[in-house]
């Protein structure tokens, strides 16, 4: 219940927030957000296709079924929340009349964003879970190399700011490696 409370928050993030900043989020959702930019493929979907190799290794390397689960839980409910949340009605009215309050202010874009998205990987990594993505990347890295998780996510998520940087601009990734 807290992994699929968590990813709900998460995707209200990402959708309220980040997405209509042009915010990429880092990891595998920034990397959707880029491909939706240029494809105009489901975020969702895209996240979930970018999860499955990273899955496989995490399964592999970092715990078989018990890691399999929380992670398969949080990877599915994200992305679904992520592609459905638009279709909720309620969500979309309301989600207007914010996106058009904050239109155009993206350091408040990126503080709701972070404290948001913040608060759903809280609870995920309280539930003893991962988020999927850079978590498992990083956590492969910190268990088999001894990289820090801090660097393995700085490294990750530098790249694909940066390369959001060339298509939503040096603005938006400012904010972005702030978020």
């Amino acid at each position: 219940l807290l992994i699929v409370s968590s990813s709900l928050i998460q995707a209200v993030s990402l959708r309220l927030f980040f997405i209509p900043a042009n915010l990429a989020s880092g990891g595998v959702s920034g990397i959707a957000q880029l491909v939706n930019h240029f494809t105009g493929w489901p975020i969702g979907l895209m996240v979930l296709v970018g999860n499955v190799p990273l899955f496989l290794l995490g399964w592999r390397f970092l715990g078989g079924s018990k890691f399999a689960l929380r992670t398969a839980v949080a990877i599915l409910t994200y992305s679904v929340f992520t592609d459905l949340i638009v279709q909720v009605p309620y969500f979309v009215e309301s989600s207007q009349y914010l996106i058009n309050d904050l239109k155009g202010d993206i350091f408040l874009n990126a503080l709701y964003g972070a404290i948001i998205s913040g608060i759903g990987y809280g609870m995920v990594y309280r539930a003893r879970g991962t988020s999927g993505g850079s978590d498992i990347l990083a956590r492969i890295l910190n268990n088999w190399r001894g990289v820090s998780m801090t660097q393995s996510y700085l490294i990750v998520d530098t790249a694909v700011i940066l390369s959001a940087g060339f298509v939503f601009g040096w603005k938006q990734a400012l904010y972005a490696m702030i978020t």
